[in-house]
C-alpha cells in the first residue's frame, strides 16, 4: 500500500497511464492523506538473496513509491526501504558421505590422517549438523593438543573490468567451538560433533552472475610434537557443505515448486495488481526470443515489391503475439562510493586480475 501525505503549503500530482504515441494528463491533488493500495507477485523464479557481503557487491529488493511531475517534470519520491529476500532451494535427500585428508607440515611431512563422516551433504536452518570426526596421528611423537572448528559463509563477487575482472571476497564465521577431547593429548580422536544452524545470517547456497554464497566447516588443529622441548604446529582442514532453506520431504508441498528457473534463464519481472483480485491476471504476449521467429513466419514472402513501405512500421502481429514485460538488467562500475551505499565509510579496493575475462564461477 502506497500513501501519499501532504502539507498545507505543498501539492502533488497524480498522473494517468501514458501511451507511447500520446501525452498524458494529470490531476492536482490537494494536502491530506491518500492511500493507493496495491498487490505484487513474484514469479516462478529465484532471484538471487540479499546480501551485504562482499563490498561493493551487495545485493539488495528495495522499495519505493513514486509520484511523477506533470508535463515531463521532476515529482515526488518516498524513503527508500530494504526487504530482505531469500530464494526458494531444496535440499538433496540424505545422503551419506565421508570426507579423508592427510595433514601435512610445510607441505612435506605428514602429521595425521582425517575421517570425518557426514550423515547429510546439505542442511537447513534450524537444523541440526551431525558429524563423526576421527583422527589418528601418524608419528608415535604426535600428539593431538586441541581442536576449533568454525561454520563458516563465504562471500564472493566479481565483475568484469577493462583491465580484466574485479575481485572480492569475505568471510564470516557463523558458529564457533571447540572439541572436548576425551583424553589429554590423544594420538588418535573419535568424537561426535553437533551444533545447531542458526537462521540469522544463513541464506541458501546460491550462485548469481556476480556472486556466489557458499559454506564449509574449518577445523583448525593444534599437534604437539617433540621430545623434552615440546612445540605446537598448528594446520587446519575445510569440510564443504551445502545450505538450502526447504527440507527434501516438503517438496510437494509448495505448489509449482519444481517449475522454479533461475533468474539468469528468464526475464520474468514481479507483477503489481489490484489487491482485489486474488491473482494478477494471464500475461499477454510472448518472450522477446520467439518475436523474431514469428515474425519472420508471418511475414507474406510474396508482397509486390512496388509497395511503397509503411511510414510507421506497424506490427503485423495480432495483439497475443506482442512482446511480454519483461526484466532489463544493467551493469555498472564504479571506482568511488555509490549513492546511499553501505560500505560509505571504508570501501577497499577491489582486486583487479588484468588479463582474465571469464563470468563464470
Amino acid at each position: 500500500m502506497v500513501s501519499v501525505c501532504g502539507h498545507t503549503d505543498s501539492y502533488a500530482f497524480i498522473l494517468f497511464y501514458s501511451i507511447a504515441y500520446s501525452q498524458c494528463s494529470w490531476d492536482e491533488l490537494e494536502p491530506g492523506y491518500y492511500e493507493y493500495p496495491f498487490a505484487l507477485k513474484f514469479p516462478n523464479v529465484n532471484y538471487p538473496p540479499s546480501m551485504e557481503e562482499p563490498a561493493g557487491f551487495s545485493i539488495r529488493y528495495i522499495w519505493s513509491a513514486q509520484a511523477d511531475g506533470p508535463g515531463l517534470q521532476s515529482g515526488l519520491k518516498s524513503r527508500e526501504f530494504i526487504t530482505p529476500y531469500r530464494p526458494i532451494i531444496v535440499s538433496v535427500a540424505d545422503k551419506e558421505w565421508v570426507y579423508k585428508t592427510t595433514l601435512m607440515k610445510d607441505k612435506k611431512q605428514a602429521l595425521a590422517e582425517v575421517q570425518a563422516k557426514l550423515y547429510k551433504q546439505t542442511f537447513c536452518p534450524d537444523e541440526s549438523f551431525v558429524m563423526q570426526l576421527n583422527m589418528i596421528t601418524l608419528q608415535s611423537d604426535l600428539k593431538i593438543a586441541n581442536i576449533v572448528y568454525r561454520f563458516r559463509k563465504h562471500y564472493e563477487g566479481k565483475m568484469l573490468v577493462q583491465q580484466g575482472t574485479a575481485f572480492r571476497e569475505s568471510i564470516r564465521t557463523i558458529v564457533k567451538d571447540n572439541i572436548s577431547l576425551s583424553s589429554s593429548y590423544p594420538t588418535q580422536i573419535s568424537e561426535t560433533i553437533s551444533f545447531n544452524v542458526p537462521t540469522r545470517l544463513v541464506s541458501p547456497s546460491f550462485t548469481s552472475r556476480h556472486t556466489r554464497v557458499f559454506y564449509d566447516i574449518l577445523f583448525q588443529v593444534s599437534i604437539e610434537y617433540g621430545g623434552l622441548f615440546k612445540t605446537n604446529y598448528l594446520t587446519e582442514f575445510a569440510i564443504p557443505i551445502s545450505i538450502a532453506n526447504l527440507p527434501s520431504d516438503q517438496l510437494l508441498l509448495i505448489p509449482d515448486l519444481t517449475s522454479i528457473q533461475h533468474y539468469r534463464n528468464s526475464t520474468e519481472c514481479p507483477t503489481f495488481f489490484d489487491p482485489v483480485l486474488d491473482e494478477p491476471p494471464a500475461p499477454h504476449g510472448l518472450p522477446s526470443e520467439l518475436i523474431g521467429p514469428l515474425t519472420a513466419a508471418l511475414i507474406n514472402p510474396h508482397q509486390p515489391e512496388e509497395q511503397p513501405p509503411s511510414y510507421f512500421s506497424l506490427p503485423e502481429l495480432p495483439p497475443q503475439f506482442e512482446i511480454r514485460k519483461e526484466r532489463k538488467e544493467k551493469t555498472v562500475f564504479l571506482n568511488r562510493q555509490a549513492k546511499n551505499a553501505y560500505h560509505s565509510i571504508d570501501l577497499p579496493e577491489a582486486t583487479i586480475i588484468p588479463g582474465l575475462f571469464d563470468e563464470e564461477w
